[in-house]
This record gives C-alpha cells, structure tokens and sequence, in this order.
C-alpha cells in the first residue's frame, strides 16, 4: 500500500543521488517484491564508502542508514546484512564464518542478543580468538550505540544483532 510507496520513492531518490540504479530485493530486506539498494553496488571506492550507522532498533529489526533490515542483522563500517541466527543458541561457527572473509580484518565482534547478553559456545569463542577477533556480549541496543561509536572512531568492529523479539 502507501508505505511500499513511500518506501520504493525514497529507495530510488536515495539511488539517483548516488548514481546507483535500484535493486530488486529478495528475502526479508524492504519485504517480500520491495524495492531497495544493493550497498555494495553503493559503496564504490573505500574512500568513496558511508559509514553505516544503526538509526534504530525494533522488537523484529534494526534500521541502518536509512534501510530497515527485518530479523537478525549483521552491521560492518561499509555495509549491512541480512544473518540466519535467530537466537543466541544458533551463533556458532558457522554462522560467524563470514568475518575471516571481511576485508580489513575485523577486530572486535559487538555480539546483541536481543534483550539479555548472550553467552557464546566454547567453540565459536575459541574459533574467534583463534583468529584474532574479541568479542563482546550486549543486548542488542547497547551493541548498535557501541556500534555507532567505535564505527566513526574508525575502529574495525562488526555487530552482529540478534533482534529483541525472536
């Protein structure tokens, strides 16, 4: 109705004032058949890149830079991501697999749980160790203002976000 308008209106202004042609999304980014920006098509030349910034959370998302991502997040200096974990018990190696593949190298996970910190298994706190990256358990609001912070300090943090609502 009225919202994807608005939505798919100011997807493509925020587009055209950056030379960037709309994407169709898929998945859960801008729901089902919404429009929305592919940020890595955005994002250009490193020096070229927005820092992304958590605007606000939600009891089912966050909003970064402007994008309302629907379900568990994952908010590097440069981009933002969908993330498969629902809950605390689902961050296990594998789905944190994607941080040996970020270039810089991250050096610090900002991990929300949510509404109460989690507790990460031995094994994906080994894993993360193992690769020189510390981690530290928030709830999910406390890790987007950290997040905010230590991103425009120029730090090289994630946050990986588990919404408040499963």
């Amino acid at each position: 109705g009225r919202r994807r308008a608005m939505a798919t209106r100011i997807a493509r202004r925020w587009a055209s004032r950056r030379g960037v042609a709309p994407t169709k999304s898929v998945g859960r980014a801008r729901g089902e058949g919404g429009y929305g920006v592919d940020l890595l098509d955005a994002a250009g030349s490193p020096e070229d890149r927005p820092w992304t910034r958590v605007n606000s959370y939600a009891s089912n998302g966050f909003r970064v830079s402007g994008v309302f991502l629907e379900g568990p997040a994952v908010v590097a200096p440069h981009a933002a991501f969908l993330w498969r974990p629902r809950r605390a018990e689902e961050v296990t190696v594998e789905s944190l697999a994607f941080l040996a593949l970020l270039e810089p190298p991250v050096d610090l996970l900002l991990l929300g749980g949510g509404r109460a910190p989690p507790a990460l298994d031995d094994r994906a706190a080994r894993w993360l160790r193992d690769k020189g990256i510390a981690v530290e358990a928030h709830t999910s609001p406390n890790a987007c203002a950290t997040f905010n912070f230590l991103n425009q300090e120029g730090r090289r943090v994630v946050a990986a976000l588990l919404p408040l609502d499963p």
